[in-house]
Protein backbone atom coordinates (compact mmCIF):
# COMPACT_ATOMS: atom_id res chain seq x y z
CA UNK A 1 0.00 0.00 0.00
CA UNK A 2 2.82 2.31 0.91
CA UNK A 3 4.62 1.49 -2.37
CA UNK A 4 1.50 2.36 -4.35
CA UNK A 5 1.23 5.71 -2.56
CA UNK A 6 4.86 6.54 -3.29
CA UNK A 7 4.43 5.61 -6.95
CA UNK A 8 1.28 7.73 -7.30
CA UNK A 9 3.04 10.69 -5.69
CA UNK A 10 5.96 10.35 -8.16
CA UNK A 11 3.58 10.32 -11.14
CA UNK A 12 1.79 13.43 -9.88
CA UNK A 13 5.11 15.23 -9.40
CA UNK A 14 6.23 14.36 -12.94
CA UNK A 15 2.91 15.49 -14.44
CA UNK A 16 3.02 18.69 -12.43
CA UNK A 17 6.57 19.41 -13.60
CA UNK A 18 5.62 18.74 -17.23
CA UNK A 19 2.61 21.04 -17.01
CA UNK A 20 4.75 23.74 -15.44
CA UNK A 21 7.42 23.28 -18.13
CA UNK A 22 4.86 23.56 -20.94
CA UNK A 23 3.38 26.67 -19.39
CA UNK A 24 6.85 28.17 -19.01
CA UNK A 25 7.77 27.41 -22.63
CA UNK A 26 4.48 28.85 -23.88
CA UNK A 27 4.87 32.02 -21.86
CA UNK A 28 8.48 32.44 -22.97
CA UNK A 29 7.53 31.70 -26.59
CA UNK A 30 4.82 34.34 -26.48
CA UNK A 31 7.23 36.81 -24.95
CA UNK A 32 9.84 35.92 -27.57
CA UNK A 33 7.31 36.26 -30.40
CA UNK A 34 6.21 39.63 -29.09
CA UNK A 35 9.83 40.72 -28.75
CA UNK A 36 10.69 39.49 -32.26
CA UNK A 37 7.71 41.34 -33.71
CA UNK A 38 8.85 44.49 -31.97
CA UNK A 39 12.39 44.04 -33.29
CA UNK A 40 11.22 43.55 -36.88
CA UNK A 41 8.96 46.56 -36.78
CA UNK A 42 11.57 48.84 -35.23
CA UNK A 43 14.74 47.56 -36.92
CA UNK A 44 16.41 50.38 -38.88
CA UNK A 45 17.46 49.82 -42.48
CA UNK A 46 21.08 48.70 -42.78
CA UNK A 47 23.18 51.53 -44.16
CA UNK A 48 26.15 50.82 -46.44
CA UNK A 49 27.08 54.31 -47.72
CA UNK A 50 25.61 57.45 -49.23
CA UNK A 51 24.52 58.53 -52.70
CA UNK A 52 25.77 61.59 -54.56
CA UNK A 53 22.80 63.47 -53.11
CA UNK A 54 23.85 62.54 -49.57
CA UNK A 55 20.96 60.09 -49.18
CA UNK A 56 22.00 56.90 -47.36
CA UNK A 57 22.27 53.66 -49.30
CA UNK A 58 20.21 51.15 -47.35
CA UNK A 59 17.82 48.24 -47.81
CA UNK A 60 15.07 50.71 -48.81
CA UNK A 61 17.10 52.11 -51.73
CA UNK A 62 15.10 50.66 -54.63
CA UNK A 63 11.80 51.21 -52.83
CA UNK A 64 12.61 54.90 -52.50
CA UNK A 65 13.70 55.20 -56.14
CA UNK A 66 10.47 53.63 -57.38
CA UNK A 67 8.30 55.84 -55.16
CA UNK A 68 9.99 58.96 -56.57
CA UNK A 69 10.21 57.92 -60.23
CA UNK A 70 6.99 55.96 -60.80
CA UNK A 71 4.92 59.14 -61.36
CA UNK A 72 7.09 60.19 -64.34
CA UNK A 73 6.68 56.84 -66.16
CA UNK A 74 3.79 56.53 -68.62
CA UNK A 75 2.17 53.73 -70.59
CA UNK A 76 1.73 54.27 -74.34
CA UNK A 77 -0.87 52.61 -76.55
CA UNK A 78 -0.81 53.18 -80.31
CA UNK A 79 -3.32 52.36 -83.00
CA UNK A 80 -2.34 51.97 -86.64
CA UNK A 81 -4.61 51.33 -89.59
CA UNK A 82 -3.11 48.54 -91.69
CA UNK A 83 -4.35 48.38 -95.26
CA UNK A 84 -4.51 44.88 -96.76
CA UNK A 85 -2.23 43.90 -99.59
CA UNK A 86 -3.71 43.81 -103.05
CA UNK A 87 -2.69 40.17 -103.21
CA UNK A 88 -4.80 39.22 -100.17
CA UNK A 89 -7.27 36.45 -101.00
CA UNK A 90 -9.73 35.52 -98.30
CA UNK A 91 -10.88 32.31 -100.01
CA UNK A 92 -7.57 30.80 -101.01
CA UNK A 93 -5.83 30.45 -104.40
CA UNK A 94 -8.99 29.27 -106.21
CA UNK A 95 -11.54 31.88 -105.15
CA UNK A 96 -14.76 30.27 -106.46
CA UNK A 97 -17.08 32.76 -104.74
CA UNK A 98 -14.95 35.68 -105.81
CA UNK A 99 -15.06 34.64 -109.46
CA UNK A 100 -18.83 34.16 -109.55
CA UNK A 101 -20.12 36.74 -107.11
CA UNK A 102 -17.36 39.32 -107.06
CA UNK A 103 -14.76 39.67 -104.35
CA UNK A 104 -15.84 41.63 -101.27
CA UNK A 105 -13.99 44.92 -100.76
CA UNK A 106 -10.80 44.48 -98.79
CA UNK A 107 -11.06 45.93 -95.32
CA UNK A 108 -8.29 47.61 -93.41
CA UNK A 109 -7.68 46.51 -89.85
CA UNK A 110 -6.58 48.30 -86.70
CA UNK A 111 -3.43 47.09 -84.98
CA UNK A 112 -2.78 48.02 -81.35
CA UNK A 113 0.72 48.13 -79.86
CA UNK A 114 2.02 48.87 -76.38
CA UNK A 115 5.02 50.77 -75.11
CA UNK A 116 6.34 52.99 -72.35
CA UNK A 117 7.80 56.45 -71.93
CA UNK A 118 8.72 59.06 -69.33
CA UNK A 119 7.83 62.71 -68.79
CA UNK A 120 10.67 65.23 -69.17
CA UNK A 121 8.82 68.54 -68.76
CA UNK A 122 5.86 69.79 -66.68
CA UNK A 123 3.90 70.62 -69.86
CA UNK A 124 3.81 67.00 -71.00
CA UNK A 125 6.88 66.31 -73.17
CA UNK A 126 7.59 62.56 -73.16
CA UNK A 127 10.61 60.60 -74.39
CA UNK A 128 10.07 57.12 -75.82
CA UNK A 129 11.38 54.87 -78.62
CA UNK A 130 10.93 55.69 -82.29
CA UNK A 131 9.66 52.18 -82.98
CA UNK A 132 6.90 52.63 -80.38
CA UNK A 133 5.23 55.56 -82.19
CA UNK A 134 6.44 55.33 -85.81
CA UNK A 135 3.49 55.01 -88.18
CA UNK A 136 0.88 55.39 -85.43
CA UNK A 137 -2.43 56.98 -86.38
CA UNK A 138 -3.40 57.51 -82.75
CA UNK A 139 -1.33 57.69 -79.56
CA UNK A 140 -2.84 57.38 -76.08
CA UNK A 141 -0.86 57.95 -72.88
CA UNK A 142 -1.73 56.69 -69.40
CA UNK A 143 -0.43 58.39 -66.25
CA UNK A 144 0.13 56.79 -62.85
CA UNK A 145 -2.03 59.42 -61.13
CA UNK A 146 -5.05 58.83 -63.41
CA UNK A 147 -5.81 55.15 -63.20
CA UNK A 148 -7.70 54.03 -66.30
CA UNK A 149 -7.73 57.45 -67.97
CA UNK A 150 -5.70 58.17 -71.10
CA UNK A 151 -4.65 61.35 -72.89
CA UNK A 152 -4.02 61.96 -76.59
CA UNK A 153 -0.47 62.71 -77.67
CA UNK A 154 1.23 63.81 -80.88
CA UNK A 155 4.69 63.10 -82.29
CA UNK A 156 6.99 66.11 -82.10
CA UNK A 157 10.16 64.55 -83.51
CA UNK A 158 11.60 61.10 -84.24
CA UNK A 159 15.07 59.70 -84.91
CA UNK A 160 15.37 56.14 -86.28
CA UNK A 161 19.17 56.12 -85.89
CA UNK A 162 18.97 56.31 -82.09
CA UNK A 163 15.48 54.78 -81.89
CA UNK A 164 14.32 57.83 -79.92
CA UNK A 165 11.19 59.95 -80.20
CA UNK A 166 9.67 62.97 -78.50
CA UNK A 167 5.90 63.11 -78.10
CA UNK A 168 3.71 65.62 -76.26
CA UNK A 169 0.35 65.39 -74.49
CA UNK A 170 -2.37 67.35 -76.27
CA UNK A 171 -4.94 67.43 -73.47
CA UNK A 172 -3.00 66.41 -70.38
CA UNK A 173 -3.01 68.02 -66.96
CA UNK A 174 -0.50 70.74 -66.20
CA UNK A 175 2.44 70.86 -63.81
CA UNK A 176 3.40 67.23 -64.33
CA UNK A 177 6.38 65.66 -62.53
CA UNK A 178 9.47 65.40 -64.75
CA UNK A 179 12.32 62.92 -64.80
CA UNK A 180 15.87 63.93 -63.97
CA UNK A 181 18.07 63.18 -66.99
CA UNK A 182 21.38 61.82 -65.71
CA UNK A 183 24.85 61.24 -67.15
CA UNK A 184 25.14 57.94 -69.02
CA UNK A 185 28.86 58.50 -69.55
CA UNK A 186 29.39 58.24 -65.78
CA UNK A 187 27.73 54.82 -65.49
CA UNK A 188 30.00 51.75 -65.42
CA UNK A 189 29.55 47.97 -65.68
CA UNK A 190 28.38 46.60 -62.33
CA UNK A 191 26.37 49.70 -61.40
CA UNK A 192 22.82 49.05 -60.19
CA UNK A 193 19.94 50.19 -62.42
CA UNK A 194 16.14 50.06 -62.25
CA UNK A 195 13.82 49.58 -65.25
CA UNK A 196 10.19 50.73 -65.04
CA UNK A 197 7.68 50.16 -67.83
CA UNK A 198 4.53 48.63 -69.23
CA UNK A 199 5.45 45.05 -70.27
CA UNK A 200 2.51 43.05 -71.61
CA UNK A 201 0.27 45.94 -70.45
CA UNK A 202 1.27 45.35 -66.81
CA UNK A 203 1.69 49.02 -65.97
CA UNK A 204 4.57 50.34 -63.85
CA UNK A 205 6.36 47.01 -63.56
CA UNK A 206 9.70 47.39 -61.77
CA UNK A 207 12.80 45.26 -62.41
CA UNK A 208 16.32 45.65 -61.07
CA UNK A 209 19.70 44.68 -62.51
CA UNK A 210 23.15 46.00 -63.30
CA UNK A 211 24.91 47.53 -66.26
CA UNK A 212 26.47 44.55 -68.03
CA UNK A 213 28.34 46.46 -70.75
CA UNK A 214 28.66 50.15 -71.43
CA UNK A 215 28.97 50.66 -75.19
CA UNK A 216 27.63 47.59 -76.99
CA UNK A 217 27.27 48.24 -80.76
CA UNK A 218 23.68 47.46 -81.75
CA UNK A 219 22.14 47.56 -85.22
CA UNK A 220 19.30 50.09 -85.15
CA UNK A 221 18.96 50.51 -88.92
CA UNK A 222 20.50 48.67 -91.83
CA UNK A 223 24.30 49.00 -91.77
CA UNK A 224 24.26 51.54 -88.92
CA UNK A 225 25.02 50.89 -85.28
CA UNK A 226 24.32 52.74 -82.05
CA UNK A 227 26.37 52.16 -78.91
CA UNK A 228 23.92 50.92 -76.28
CA UNK A 229 23.92 50.29 -72.55
CA UNK A 230 23.56 46.55 -71.95
CA UNK A 231 21.72 45.47 -68.80
CA UNK A 232 20.38 42.32 -67.18
CA UNK A 233 17.39 44.18 -65.71
CA UNK A 234 14.42 42.31 -67.16
CA UNK A 235 13.01 44.06 -70.27
CA UNK A 236 10.05 42.61 -72.16
CA UNK A 237 7.69 43.67 -74.98
CA UNK A 238 5.95 46.83 -73.76
CA UNK A 239 9.02 48.03 -71.82
CA UNK A 240 10.28 49.80 -74.94
CA UNK A 241 10.61 53.53 -74.32
CA UNK A 242 10.67 53.27 -70.53
CA UNK A 243 13.47 54.68 -68.38
CA UNK A 244 16.58 52.93 -67.11
CA UNK A 245 17.34 54.65 -63.81
CA UNK A 246 20.54 54.76 -61.72
CA UNK A 247 20.70 54.63 -57.91
CA UNK A 248 20.55 58.42 -57.74
CA UNK A 249 17.10 58.34 -59.38
CA UNK A 250 18.34 59.83 -62.67
CA UNK A 251 17.48 58.40 -66.09
CA UNK A 252 20.60 57.03 -67.79
CA UNK A 253 18.96 55.24 -70.72
CA UNK A 254 15.81 54.54 -72.74
CA UNK A 255 14.98 50.83 -72.78
CA UNK A 256 14.86 49.75 -76.39
CA UNK A 257 15.46 46.09 -77.20
CA UNK A 258 16.27 42.62 -75.92
CA UNK A 259 18.30 39.71 -77.22
CA UNK A 260 15.69 36.97 -77.45
CA UNK A 261 16.18 33.27 -76.85
CA UNK A 262 15.67 30.39 -79.23
CA UNK A 263 12.76 30.98 -81.56
CA UNK A 264 12.90 34.74 -81.14
CA UNK A 265 10.94 34.98 -77.89
CA UNK A 266 11.66 35.03 -74.19
CA UNK A 267 13.82 37.23 -72.00
CA UNK A 268 17.29 35.80 -71.37
CA UNK A 269 18.69 38.66 -69.31
CA UNK A 270 20.25 40.69 -72.11
CA UNK A 271 18.59 44.05 -72.73
CA UNK A 272 19.70 47.27 -74.39
CA UNK A 273 19.01 50.92 -73.65
CA UNK A 274 19.86 54.05 -75.63
CA UNK A 275 22.30 56.15 -73.53
CA UNK A 276 20.50 59.25 -72.31
CA UNK A 277 23.44 61.51 -73.22
CA UNK A 278 22.91 60.56 -76.86
CA UNK A 279 19.26 61.61 -76.66
CA UNK A 280 19.96 64.78 -74.67
CA UNK A 281 22.26 65.97 -77.44
CA UNK A 282 19.41 65.50 -79.94
CA UNK A 283 16.63 67.09 -77.86
CA UNK A 284 16.89 70.57 -79.43
CA UNK A 285 16.49 69.02 -82.91
CA UNK A 286 13.72 66.65 -81.78
CA UNK A 287 11.83 69.68 -80.47
CA UNK A 288 12.19 71.24 -83.92
CA UNK A 289 10.68 68.13 -85.49
CA UNK A 290 13.67 66.72 -87.36
CA UNK A 291 17.21 65.52 -86.71
CA UNK A 292 19.85 66.54 -89.26
CA UNK A 293 23.00 64.47 -89.73
CA UNK A 294 25.97 64.35 -92.01
CA UNK A 295 26.92 61.49 -94.32
CA UNK A 296 30.26 60.41 -95.76
CA UNK A 297 28.97 57.53 -97.89
CA UNK A 298 31.08 54.66 -96.58
CA UNK A 299 30.59 51.46 -94.64
CA UNK A 300 33.28 50.87 -92.05
CA UNK A 301 34.32 47.98 -89.86
CA UNK A 302 32.94 48.58 -86.40
CA UNK A 303 35.55 46.55 -84.48
CA UNK A 304 38.76 48.31 -83.35
CA UNK A 305 41.89 47.59 -85.37
CA UNK A 306 44.07 44.86 -83.85
CA UNK A 307 47.87 44.80 -83.78
CA UNK A 308 47.92 42.09 -86.46
CA UNK A 309 45.64 44.14 -88.72
CA UNK A 310 47.75 47.24 -88.20
CA UNK A 311 50.87 45.38 -89.33
CA UNK A 312 49.07 43.90 -92.35
CA UNK A 313 47.75 47.35 -93.35
CA UNK A 314 51.17 48.95 -92.72
CA UNK A 315 49.81 51.37 -90.13
CA UNK A 316 52.08 53.10 -87.60
CA UNK A 317 49.72 52.09 -84.76
CA UNK A 318 46.42 50.17 -84.38
CA UNK A 319 44.09 53.16 -84.70
CA UNK A 320 41.65 54.39 -87.31
CA UNK A 321 38.56 53.23 -89.19
CA UNK A 322 38.85 50.66 -92.00
CA UNK A 323 36.69 51.53 -95.02
CA UNK A 324 34.81 48.39 -96.09
CA UNK A 325 32.76 49.94 -98.93
CA UNK A 326 32.40 53.31 -100.68
CA UNK A 327 29.02 54.22 -102.13
CA UNK A 328 28.87 55.51 -105.67
CA UNK A 329 28.44 59.24 -106.12
CA UNK A 330 28.99 59.86 -102.41
CA UNK A 331 31.22 62.43 -100.67
CA UNK A 332 33.79 59.69 -100.01
CA UNK A 333 33.64 58.48 -103.59
CA UNK A 334 34.04 61.96 -105.02
CA UNK A 335 36.92 62.53 -102.60
CA UNK A 336 38.79 59.49 -103.91
CA UNK A 337 38.42 57.14 -100.92
CA UNK A 338 38.44 53.41 -101.65
CA UNK A 339 37.63 50.18 -99.83
CA UNK A 340 40.67 49.22 -97.78
CA UNK A 341 41.66 52.78 -96.88
CA UNK A 342 42.10 53.49 -93.18
CA UNK A 343 40.85 56.90 -91.99
CA UNK A 344 42.98 58.21 -89.12
CA UNK A 345 41.92 61.89 -89.00
CA UNK A 346 38.63 63.67 -89.65
CA UNK A 347 38.44 67.45 -89.71
CA UNK A 348 41.67 67.70 -87.72
CA UNK A 349 40.62 65.22 -85.02
CA UNK A 350 42.22 61.77 -84.58
CA UNK A 351 39.99 58.78 -85.35
CA UNK A 352 40.37 56.02 -82.76
CA UNK A 353 38.01 53.50 -84.39
CA UNK A 354 34.93 53.12 -86.56
CA UNK A 355 32.53 54.25 -83.84
CA UNK A 356 34.50 57.46 -83.35
CA UNK A 357 34.42 58.23 -87.08
CA UNK A 358 30.67 57.61 -87.24
CA UNK A 359 30.07 59.99 -84.34
CA UNK A 360 32.14 62.70 -86.00
CA UNK A 361 30.49 62.35 -89.40
CA UNK A 362 26.86 62.35 -88.22
CA UNK A 363 27.60 65.38 -86.06
CA UNK A 364 28.89 67.41 -89.02
CA UNK A 365 26.47 69.72 -90.82
CA UNK A 366 25.70 69.00 -94.48
CA UNK A 367 27.71 71.18 -96.86
CA UNK A 368 30.78 71.33 -94.59
CA UNK A 369 34.13 70.79 -96.34
CA UNK A 370 36.22 68.43 -94.22
CA UNK A 371 39.86 67.34 -94.59
CA UNK A 372 40.42 63.61 -94.15
CA UNK A 373 43.75 61.89 -93.51
CA UNK A 374 43.96 58.20 -94.43
CA UNK A 375 46.45 55.43 -95.10
CA UNK A 376 46.52 53.45 -98.35
CA UNK A 377 49.10 50.70 -98.83
CA UNK A 378 51.11 52.15 -95.96
CA UNK A 379 51.21 55.70 -97.40
CA UNK A 380 49.68 58.65 -95.54
CA UNK A 381 47.40 60.67 -97.83
CA UNK A 382 44.97 63.57 -97.54
CA UNK A 383 41.72 64.47 -99.29
CA UNK A 384 38.85 66.90 -98.78
CA UNK A 385 35.19 65.90 -98.90
CA UNK A 386 31.93 67.83 -98.71
CA UNK A 387 29.56 66.23 -96.20
CA UNK A 388 25.99 65.65 -97.40
CA UNK A 389 22.69 65.20 -95.55
CA UNK A 390 22.05 61.71 -94.23
CA UNK A 391 18.68 60.46 -95.41
CA UNK A 392 17.63 57.47 -93.32
CA UNK A 393 14.88 55.14 -94.46
CA UNK A 394 12.03 55.30 -92.04
CA UNK A 395 11.19 51.88 -90.64
CA UNK A 396 7.62 52.29 -91.85
CA UNK A 397 8.81 52.95 -95.39
CA UNK A 398 10.91 49.87 -95.78
CA UNK A 399 11.12 49.01 -99.37
CA UNK A 400 13.57 49.62 -101.76
CA UNK A 401 14.75 50.43 -105.18
CA UNK A 402 17.52 48.88 -107.17
CA UNK A 403 16.34 45.40 -106.31
CA UNK A 404 17.15 45.61 -102.57
CA UNK A 405 15.21 46.25 -99.36
CA UNK A 406 15.69 46.18 -95.62
CA UNK A 407 13.36 44.68 -93.03
CA UNK A 408 13.75 47.23 -90.26
CA UNK A 409 13.25 45.91 -86.75
CA UNK A 410 14.22 42.39 -87.82
CA UNK A 411 17.87 42.91 -88.80
CA UNK A 412 17.50 41.64 -92.37
CA UNK A 413 18.80 42.92 -95.70
CA UNK A 414 16.83 41.49 -98.60
CA UNK A 415 17.44 41.22 -102.32
CA UNK A 416 15.45 40.03 -105.32
CA UNK A 417 15.86 36.41 -106.36
CA UNK A 418 17.21 36.34 -109.92
CA UNK A 419 17.26 33.17 -112.08
CA UNK A 420 21.06 33.13 -111.80
CA UNK A 421 21.00 33.24 -108.00
CA UNK A 422 18.21 30.65 -107.90
CA UNK A 423 20.38 28.35 -110.01
CA UNK A 424 23.38 28.87 -107.70
CA UNK A 425 21.23 28.04 -104.69
CA UNK A 426 19.86 24.97 -106.55
CA UNK A 427 16.28 26.10 -106.12
CA UNK A 428 13.42 24.66 -108.19
CA UNK A 429 12.79 26.27 -111.55
CA UNK A 430 10.46 29.26 -111.27
CA UNK A 431 11.10 29.72 -107.51
CA UNK A 432 10.13 33.16 -106.20
CA UNK A 433 10.72 35.03 -102.97
CA UNK A 434 13.04 37.47 -101.19
CA UNK A 435 16.69 36.55 -100.84
CA UNK A 436 18.29 37.10 -97.43
CA UNK A 437 21.48 38.97 -98.31
CA UNK A 438 22.63 39.85 -94.81
CA UNK A 439 21.66 39.12 -91.20
CA UNK A 440 22.78 41.68 -88.64
CA UNK A 441 24.45 40.32 -85.49
CA UNK A 442 22.47 40.42 -82.23
CA UNK A 443 19.27 40.97 -84.23
CA UNK A 444 15.95 39.11 -83.98
CA UNK A 445 16.69 37.48 -87.34
CA UNK A 446 20.03 36.20 -86.08
CA UNK A 447 18.43 34.90 -82.88
CA UNK A 448 15.78 33.07 -84.92
CA UNK A 449 18.44 31.31 -86.99
CA UNK A 450 17.95 33.03 -90.36
CA UNK A 451 20.99 32.86 -92.64
CA UNK A 452 22.39 34.44 -95.76
CA UNK A 453 21.07 32.55 -98.77
CA UNK A 454 17.68 31.79 -97.22
CA UNK A 455 14.76 32.63 -99.50
CA UNK A 456 11.63 34.00 -97.80
CA UNK A 457 8.55 32.77 -99.69
CA UNK A 458 5.76 33.63 -97.25
CA UNK A 459 5.25 36.08 -94.37
CA UNK A 460 2.41 35.19 -91.99
CA UNK A 461 0.87 32.96 -94.65
CA UNK A 462 1.04 35.59 -97.40
CA UNK A 463 3.17 34.79 -100.44
CA UNK A 464 5.91 37.30 -101.28
CA UNK A 465 7.52 37.49 -104.70
CA UNK A 466 10.20 40.17 -104.26
CA UNK A 467 12.34 41.88 -101.65
CA UNK A 468 10.16 44.98 -101.73
CA UNK A 469 6.99 42.97 -101.15
CA UNK A 470 8.59 41.07 -98.28
CA UNK A 471 9.84 44.31 -96.69
CA UNK A 472 6.43 45.94 -96.94
CA UNK A 473 4.72 42.91 -95.40
CA UNK A 474 7.25 42.71 -92.59
CA UNK A 475 6.85 46.46 -92.10
CA UNK A 476 3.23 45.83 -91.14
CA UNK A 477 4.29 43.73 -88.15
CA UNK A 478 4.18 45.82 -84.98
CA UNK A 479 6.97 46.01 -82.44
CA UNK A 480 7.05 42.97 -80.17
CA UNK A 481 4.80 40.92 -82.47
CA UNK A 482 5.92 37.70 -84.21
CA UNK A 483 6.22 37.04 -87.93
CA UNK A 484 6.12 33.48 -89.27
CA UNK A 485 8.35 33.11 -92.31
CA UNK A 486 8.22 30.19 -94.72
CA UNK A 487 11.82 29.89 -95.86
CA UNK A 488 13.41 27.83 -98.61
CA UNK A 489 16.79 26.57 -97.39
CA UNK A 490 18.92 24.06 -99.30
CA UNK A 491 15.88 22.72 -101.11
CA UNK A 492 13.79 22.36 -97.93
CA UNK A 493 10.99 24.57 -96.64
CA UNK A 494 11.49 25.71 -93.05
CA UNK A 495 9.05 27.70 -90.87
CA UNK A 496 10.88 30.34 -88.82
CA UNK A 497 9.31 32.54 -86.13
CA UNK A 498 10.98 35.92 -85.62
CA UNK A 499 9.71 38.73 -83.40
CA UNK A 500 10.12 42.37 -84.40
CA UNK A 501 12.10 44.63 -82.09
Amino acid sequence: MRKHAIALLAVLLILGSAVALVALVRSQGQALAATSSTIVDQRPAATTGTLDSGEPIDTHLFRNIVKRENPVVVSITTESRVRPSQTDNSFGPDDFFGRFFGAPPARSRIEVALGSGFIISPDGEILTNNHVVAGADEIKVGLLSDDGKTYSAKVVGRDPLTDSALIKLEDGPGNLPAADLGDSDAIEPGDWVVAIGNPFNLGHTVTVGVISYKARPFAVTEGRFQNMLQTDASINPGNSGGPLIDVNGAVVGINSAILAGDGGSGNIGIGFAVPINTVKALLPQLRQGRVHRGQLGVQIQSAPITDDEARALKLPKPEGAIVAMVEQDSPAGRGGLRAGDVVVEFNGHPVADGAALTTMVVGTAAGTKVPIVFYRNGERQTTTVTIQELALKDENQAGGGAGGSSAEGFGLSLGDLTPQIAQQLRLPSGAEGALVENVQPLSPAAGAGLRRGDVIQEVNGQAVHSSGEAARTLGGVKSGQPAFLLVMRQGNQVLVEVRRQ
